[in-house]
């Protein structure tokens, strides 16, 4: 276990994200792409108003295990159409906030360099960043503008949101990519000394009365079981079926069954795959082809065969 980081910028760090509001879920996904990552997702998205409407803003932190490196995807959606991205007027841009050197407490500002890929919902995904390099910074903003729908009366919308290295899940993060944490261990006490006492001779101890035998329990009758199906279950769990995906846009397939999990990959209509019934709203799938993936589905985005 590395020991913990002490330096001033952790220190400020630890301070800044003490005082941010957002707060983050942290899972491992294997990823179709960067393989296993740890993933850091916001519980609530941070809302912005546009236009008489409301802008909803998530952000996703992951480390790529087997490269060593950070990851950061941004999505937009207007309220009310969860399904529905909003995509970029403009890249995106990353500033770190940094200590300055006369260290008077004051921060000073820079744009860090990052390559954006964006998918076709409109979501931003930066690859391929360096820990080290993400942890020179006690903050990073992120600064967005959107286009909003043809409906909107405006254009576009400026969405800023704020990260904190240095947070406790963004924390375990970094630590899975190779950086040294920045807390201390949790301290335990340590364990009490066993008190020697004067022994007692043990008590004498009686024979046990004498057990009566059990009665007699009559075996239930036999009940013949009901044929089986082909479909249903198997050693308590579903089946899984060939389906299809519907005629109509590409579908997500997600790391949980969440709107706010990330996606895992899109598909086109019609495409074949295999699901397994888990609730009303979300399905298990995996891939019915060559290609190779798992994750989950909305139940309206599937045709049963």
């Amino acid at each position: 276990m590395p020991s913990y980081c002490q330096d001033p910028v952790a220190s400020i760090g630890k301070q800044r994200a003490a005082g941010s509001a957002v707060e983050w879920d942290v899972r491992d996904v294997n990823h179709p792409l960067m393989g296993p990552i740890k993933a850091a997702v916001q519980r609530r998205s941070v809302v912005t108003a546009a236009g008489g409407s409301k802008i909803l803003s998530l952000a996703f932190v992951s480390c790529q295990k087997s490269a060593g490196k950070i990851s950061i995807e941004l999505a937009n959606a207007a309220e009310g159409d969860a399904r529905g991205g909003l995509g970029p007027v403009d890249l995106p841009r990353l500033v770190c906030n940094s200590p300055r050197p006369q260290g008077n407490g004051a921060l000073a500002k820079s744009d860090l360099a990052v390559s954006w890929e964006i998918s076709t919902l409109g979501d931003a995904l930066a690859r391929g960043l360096s820990p080290a390099a993400l942890r020179r910074c006690v903050s990073i903003d992120v600064l967005q503008n959107v286009a909003l729908p043809a409906t909107s009366p405006v254009r576009s919308q400026k969405i800023a949101m704020e990260l904190t290295p240095y947070g406790r899940e963004l924390d375990a993060v970094f630590t899975a990519c190779g950086e040294t944490t920045a807390f201390a261990p949790e301290e335990r006490p340590a364990p009490a000394l066993p008190q020697v006492a004067r022994m007692e001779p043990p008590p004498k101890l009686e024979p046990p009365p004498r057990a009566e035998p059990p009665p007699k329990v009559e075996p239930p009758p036999r009940v013949e079981a009901s044929p089986k199906s082909d479909q249903g279950t198997k050693s308590g769990d579903a089946q899984w079926e060939p389906a299809r995906t519907v005629g109509k846009g590409r579908t997500n397939i997600r790391a949980t069954d969440s709107l706010n999990s990330p996606v895992v990959t899109q598909l086109p209509p019609g495409v074949r795959i295999l699901v397994q019934e888990t609730s009303a709203e979300w399905w298990k799938v995996k891939s019915g082809g060559r290609a190779s993936f798992s994750g989950y589905i909305r139940r309206d985005r599937v045709v049963i065969e």
